[in-house]
């Protein structure tokens, strides 16, 4: 590591205390994949987040490469359960920033904080070898996520990506267009991260009528703009497709509109309803 890339040591003992906090709270353990069975575990674990039953999202062979090669791989365990995992790699620029290929846990540790948790000693790791910023993808139809994502966390969505890994078909996305946003995590900005300190009522771009989105023009005069989403887009998959593929060509179009006039998402709400604000003339990034 070249002294560029070092990160202040109060920092980095903040980020640790974090991470170790918030594992306690979870009622989990966070360690850094050290054996090929640590890799298969959490190859296995992958597959059952995402119910892959015939191919494997990541075999356990690519992980132990992932990990001997520097990159970040690490097992969730509660007690000597194996509940979640995650696994990067860096992308440029070199060695400054980590790209969240997969991070998930169990169904059952939702809403638990053992997510926050995950990202949270990935971020400590991150500093810890010198990155300075943590990019993933991830779909913006599930609220839970979107909301971890740029709420708890604080992560920006630069971008807006179609269709981004072709037609999947596991059961989480079914059929549906894989449609990702890309959040960038800025790991040298306070975490929590301050209030966005918004006022006034949105103008709803989109909106939920039943079980279907309604997009509306954007208006001429707004100065905060709410794109709405399902609260859960996995069960209406199931329970209802055609208008799940509604929500996604909805949101598509909001959000891709949006973020092309220059709009940026500044807050998710737990309801599932995203929040953008055009950002104020040099006040940077």
């Amino acid at each position: 590591m070249t002294n560029d890339n070092k990160v202040a040591d109060g920092w980095l003992l903040g980020a640790a205390s974090l991470a170790a906090d918030a594992a306690e709270r979870a009622g989990v353990t966070i360690d850094l994949a050290s054996s090929q069975a640590d890799c298969e575990a959490a190859s296995r674990l992958f597959d059952r987040v995402w119910n892959q039953r015939e191919n494997s999202l990541l075999i356990p062979g690519a992980l132990i490469a992932l990990a001997h090669s520097g990159n970040y791989v690490a097992v969730v365990r509660a007690g000597d359960r194996v509940v979640g995992a995650a696994a990067g790699f860096f992308g440029p620029p070199w060695a400054r920033t980590l790209h969240s290929h997969l991070a998930g846990v169990l169904p059952e540790l939702r809403g638990r904080g053992a997510g926050n948790a995950l990202k949270l000693h990935q971020r400590h790791w991150a500093l810890s070898v010198g990155a300075t910023n943590i990019t993933w993808t991830f779909d913006p139809l599930v609220a839970r996520n979107a909301y971890l994502n740029v709420h708890r966390l604080g992560a920006q969505i630069d971008r807006y990506f179609e269709n981004f890994y072709g037609s999947m078909g596991d059961t989480l996305n079914g059929h549906d267009d894989s449609d990702r946003a890309l959040a960038n995590w800025n790991l040298l900005r306070p975490y929590p991260r301050p209030s966005a300190g918004m006022g006034g009522e949105p103008h709803y771009l989109l909106r939920q009528d039943g079980d279907r989105p309604l997009l509306d023009s954007p208006g001429s005069g707004a100065e905060l703009l709410a794109l709405q989403i399902p609260a859960d887009i996995e069960t209406l998959r199931h329970t209802n497709p055609g208008a799940a593929s509604a929500w996604r060509a909805g949101l598509r179009k909001a959000m891709t509109w949006a973020l092309s006039d220059g709009w940026a998402v500044v807050d998710v709400r737990r309801d599932g309803c995203y929040l953008l604000e055009r950002p104020v003339a040099g006040s940077g990034g």
